[in-house]
C-alpha cells in the first residue's frame, strides 16, 4: 500500500505543478488538492497540511494550542519577476542620501540627467505610506528634504520612480527608473 500511495502523490504533485505553471494566477486563493492532519491526544504536536495549486501550508500547534506555527510556500503575487528592459534602478551616481542613520531629518539628492515625472513615497518597515510626493523633474538636480522626527526609531524607505518624458533611442521604449532607498532612524544618529 505504501509503495502505491507514494508514487500516486508524487504523480499528483507533478501534474499540479505542470498545470499551475501553465495557468499561473495572482488571485489570492488556494485550490486544495490534498491534505490531512495528524493529532495525538497524548502527543506534543498536532499537524495539519494541505497541498494545492503549487501552495503548501503546514500549520501545527502543541496539544493545548498555546503555540501554532504556520509554514508554507505560496505563489508570488506578481506577473513579472525581476527587472525588465523597461525598468532600471537608480545607480549610485544618480542619488545621494544623507545623513544615514538620522535622528529624523535627512535629504535625498537626485543627479539624473533626464526630465520626467518623479514620484516619491516615504514608507515605514511594514510598508505603510507616510508621505507621497509627485513633481516634474527638470533634468538635474533636485534636493528633497524629509523629516521623520515624530516617528519611532527603525528602518524607513524612500521609494522613487522616475517616468521619463522621452523614449530610449533604438527601441523607442520608455524606460522607468525605480528604486527603494533605506533610511535608518535612531536616537543615536546625526
Amino acid at each position: 500500500m505504501q509503495q502505491i500511495y507514494k508514487p500516486g502523490i508524487a504523480s499528483l504533485l507533478v501534474l499540479l505543478t505542470k498545470l499551475s505553471m501553465a495557468q499561473m494566477s495572482v488571485t489570492p486563493y488556494v485550490f486544495n488538492a490534498s491534505g490531512g492532519s495528524y493529532g495525538n491526544v497524548n502527543g506534543y504536536f498536532q499537524f495539519e497540511w494541505s497541498i494545492g495549486e503549487l501552495t503548501i501550508v503546514d500549520p501545527f500547534a502543541n496539544a493545548d494550542s498555546t503555540l501554532t506555527v504556520m509554514n508554507g510556500v505560496l505563489q508570488p503575487c506578481t506577473d513579472k519577476l525581476g527587472r525588465t528592459p523597461q525598468m532600471l534602478i537608480f545607480s549610485p551616481m544618480d542619488y545621494k542620501l544623507f545623513p544615514n542613520p538620522t535622528k529624523g531629518r535627512f535629504e535625498l539628492d537626485f543627479f539624473v540627467r533626464e526630465t520626467g515625472r518623479m514620484e516619491l513615497q516615504l514608507t515605514d518597515l511594514s510598508g505603510k505610506v507616510l508621505e507621497k510626493r509627485t513633481y516634474e523633474y527638470k533634468g538635474c538636480c533636485r534636493i528633497e528634504h524629509f523629516d521623520i522626527t515624530t516617528h519611532p526609531d527603525g528602518m524607513y524607505f524612500v521609494i522613487a520612480t522616475l517616468y521619463p518624458d522621452g523614449k530610449r533611442p533604438g527601441d523607442n521604449q520608455q524606460v522607468v527608473r525605480h528604486s527603494g532607498f533605506k533610511v535608518f532612524k535612531t536616537s543615536g544618529g546625526q
